[in-house]
């Protein structure tokens, strides 16, 4: 799927490439305090950093979002792929991602599991992570992708509902090495062929 392609609807909610006709709507997120990296949700400093890079040069930021989907990791291949979309639903409402190596359900250690989503908190406890993961699993299954690993933190009972709603077997309890000493994490696998 390209940045310009659209995923299945579920409901009124569907999943965007980002392109620079809806980039406002991630810029008015930033402007408002929300982090596409949940890991970093209120830290002011670098939604301010990100705010401004996008302002600075809007297209860049773009391309740096999008990058033609594959980044490398290390030096050796299969290169990690990752496929950012937004979540909308005739507005900007957050986003989900999709990271994976071709041919192997493994990930580089410093990833932290297949699937990463962060939603604006005006949006959120209204079902989107929800239809977002289930979308994200079609968009998965299509990929070739069997089996994918997602975590939370210990304590967010909301995402572990939304991983759980979606099929996830829970698997493991423990830290992971790309999230601050002590956090701990559920793991849990989810199946995209039982998705849909």
């Amino acid at each position: 799927m390209t940045s310009g392609d659209r995923a299945r609807a579920v409901g009124h909610v569907v999943l965007l490439g980002p392109d620079l006709e809806n980039l406002s709507g991630f810029e008015a997120a930033l402007a408002a305090g929300w982090s596409p990296d949940p890991r970093r949700a209120g830290d002011q400093a670098y939604i301010f950093g990100e705010l401004q890079r996008l302002r600075q040069d809007r297209s860049g930021f773009l391309d740096g979002l999008v990058s033609d989907g594959e980044r490398h990791t290390g030096l050796k291949p299969p290169p990690l792929i990752t496929r950012l979309f937004w979540i909308w639903d005739r507005e900007f409402c957050g986003s989900i991602s999709l990271r994976f190596q071709a041919g192997t359900e493994e990930l580089p250690p410093a990833v932290s599991g297949h699937v990463g989503y962060s939603v604006v908190p005006w949006k959120q406890r209204k079902g989107y992570a929800t239809t977002a993961l289930k979308l994200l699993l079609i968009i998965a299954a299509k990929e070739g992708l069997d089996r994918l690993v997602i975590l939370c933190n210990e304590d967010n009972h909301a995402s572990r509902r939304v991983i759980e709603s979606n099929g996830g077997e829970f698997f493991r309890r423990g830290p992971h090495p790309s999230d601050r000493p002590g956090q701990i994490k559920l793991y849990f696998w989810l199946r995209p062929g039982a998705a849909g």
